[in-house]
């Protein structure tokens, strides 16, 4: 099907009549959003002339396929992939749609969308779709979104865009038919898709484009992107990574290569998926932290076309670095060294998932697979979680995953560094509040060495224990912690109290909080911190048990201190009463830390120094290191 044997701006039914359509493995997944699929039903809304344009499609032929006395041409998509599947998934819809109406055509018409759009019956294979996606979502298309089979998983985050397209095309659908008074009869229903059909199908037109061989696929797919989210770096890497293979591949197995890829960038965006890291920038982070775990330590400032490029400006296009360290392979046409460099990188990118997975959700049930030991699981999932918390700087997440790398066959080393990172992270980024920037060369090239084993076991505490002397030293702990007077606005407020109420649970009752950190992050600030000295107790709010305590600077002196702070469930109404009333509502609290409270007689500046004490006691016996203890 050139491009000049059909009109020049041909329609759906055109283009889906005697074709099938796949969407190549180097593609990104299905990522349209609800927005962008209202906009297409806006559009299909407004249509009134008999042709609308709505965009490019690139294609490039990939050979036959026979079907039941019919030859199908096979081509696949290089740019348009987005919005033909929407529009699939939308035909499927109203097919379905078309079943339940009590009209003579009705099903006439829905199996004429199926036949023409959807699946056709094949030779030697039950059904032909007319469209297939990649290997990542072609399975979850065909059995949850054509089949509409119940009970099929998520893997990864464009199954959800999947099947959050069939849903909204369905509750749209709906809203048509019963969102009036009166409701759609079934003759005014079936006339309003008959209408819809025919404005997608045959309404739609498209420039089309065909190209003849790979090389101008792999120009033209990082030059265009369909309407949506744009490319990501670890997108645009594969499809660098499966070009490059096909211009290397004079004296080696493509196939094989093209095949490893595929295989390991499905497992890659499935990790990533489990880590909660599937937005464009989460997939450039992982690139970008893969990359300093492998080159960091051989980098820097560079002179390229008469412009000094520094360190940090090259991590921030890892695309373009990759297409340069493998370019000069290819440039002395050292293929052999080219290809295993690829099969190396690949794989270091797909071990470096699986360890993002464990440290950003440890507890997924297949965390740490190969530590067999159930209690030594636990006790890891600890010091993970902790630094997942804590929102942490990417040099401290590069620092975690080079040590979980290195040390993931000696479980008690891991858990001993994994909990000298979350020192490390606490002390330096929230106690002392320093900029990532600081310490990002260092820590940085700690990892790097880490990863590339020239750093054991005593050599990384003794880099951590001199950072930590030096930038954040354990003896000015409490000195920090009272600094200031406002600790309700320090960023580290929640989990500091959080690991406080951890530390009383063990003391108590020998495990976790019964309200887990999620119940924190859920809710906002002011929903979760109490001050038992309330923040306004004169004017309006007038309150007589407090102002015969506390005068005006002495009020606004305690109010935000650490030992005036606790974690709440206590309503808003009870917060300004004074703290004879409160006792009833702490004493009642799922929080231990709130409950303790109740054991206080009265509330002055001495409880808040006698509190603020125990608090630092905690911190400063949470956060010191085993050597600093013994220093």
């Amino acid at each position: 099907m050139e491009a000049n044997s059909i009109k020049n701006l041909p329609t759906l039914q055109e283009l889906f009549n005697h074709n099938i359509f796949k969407i190549p493995d180097y593609q990104r997944g299905y990522s349209w959003e609800n927005k962008h699929r209202t906009d297409l039903l806006e559009d299909l809304e407004l249509i009134k002339e008999k042709k609308h344009y709505t965009g490019t499609v690139v294609i490039k032929g990939r050979g036959e396929k026979e079907g039941m006395g019919k030859t199908f041409q096979i081509y696949d998509i290089v740019d348009g992939q987005q919005r033909f599947t929407t529009l699939i998934i939308l035909l499927s819809v109203i097919a379905e749609e078309m079943k339940d109406i009590e009209h003579v055509n009705a099903p006439i018409i829905s199996d004429n969308i199926i036949t023409t759009y959807i699946k056709e019956r094949g030779m030697d294979e039950p059904s032909i779709y007319k469209l297939e996606l990649d290997e990542y979502n072609n399975t979850y298309f065909k059995e949850a979104i054509i089949e509409g089979n119940k009970g099929v998983e998520q893997f990864i985050e464009s199954h959800k865009h999947l099947d959050d397209a069939k849903s909204q095309f369905k509750n749209y659908l709906d809203i048509q038919r019963r969102g009036t008074i009166p409701t759609l009869s079934d003759e005014e229903y079936f006339n309003f898709l008959n209408n819809l059909v025919k404005k997608i199908t045959k309404s739609l037109v498209f420039t089309l484009y065909e190209v003849e061989d790979d090389a101008e696929v792999g120009v033209i797919f990082e030059v265009m992107n369909d309407r949506g989210k744009p490319l990501s770096e670890l997108e645009k890497v594969k499809n660098y990574l499966i070009y490059l293979t096909g211009r290397i591949s004079e004296d080696h197995d493509t196939e094989d290569l093209v095949r490893t890829i595929n295989e390991n960038w499905k497992i890659i965006l499935e990790n990533l998926s489990i880590a909660g890291m599937s937005k464009n920038s989460d997939e450039d982070r992982f690139l970008r932290l893969n990359y300093i775990i492998n080159y960091y330590s051989d980098m820097k400032a560079i002179v390229r076309d008469g412009d000094k490029i520094s360190i940090n400006s090259q991590l921030a296009d890892i695309h373009k670095q990759l297409k340069y360290y493998f370019k000069k392979y290819e440039r002395n046409e050292d293929y052999g060294k080219c290809y295993n460099e690829m099969e190396e990188y690949i794989y270091s990118l797909k071990s470096m998932s699986y360890r993002l997975r464990d440290i950003l959700n440890p507890s997924y049930h297949k965390a740490f697979p190969t530590i067999n030991d159930k209690k030594m699981r636990i006790e890891l999932s600890v010091p993970f979680s902790q630094i997942n918390r804590l929102e942490v700087q990417s040099n401290i997440l590069v620092l975690a995953v080079s040590i979980y790398e290195k040390f993931i066959d000696q479980p008690e080393k891991l858990l001993d560094l994994m909990k000298l990172c979350e020192i490390l992270a606490f002390r330096v980024y929230y106690i002392w509040g320093k900029m990532a920037s600081k310490l990002q060369t260092r820590i940085y090239r700690i990892s790097c060495d880490i990863y590339r084993d020239d750093m054991n076991y005593f050599d990384i505490k003794s880099e951590i224990k001199s950072i930590l002397e030096k930038v954040a030293p354990a003896n000015e702990i409490e000195y920090e912690l009272t600094l200031y007077n406002d600790l309700y606005g320090w960023k580290g407020i929640r989990y500091f109290l959080y690991e406080y109420e951890r530390y009383r649970c063990l003391q108590e009752i020998d495990g976790e909080p019964s309200l887990t950190w999620e119940h924190l992050q859920s809710k906002v600030k002011k929903e979760t911190i109490e001050h038992i000295l309330p923040q306004t107790i004169r004017g309006v709010n007038h309150v007589k048990y407090w102002t015969e305590l506390f005068t005006e600077i002495e009020h606004s002196e305690n109010v935000c201190r650490l030992g005036n702070l606790v974690l709440s469930l206590c309503s808003p109404i009870v917060l300004n009463k004074g703290f004879d009333i409160k006792k009833d509502c702490y004493k009642n609290s799922k929080w231990l830390t709130e409950r303790d409270l109740a054991n206080f007689d009265k509330w002055t500046i001495d409880e808040i120094n006698q509190r603020e004490k125990e608090l630092i006691r905690f911190a400063i016996n949470r956060w010191t290191t085993d050597d600093e203890k013994n220093d």
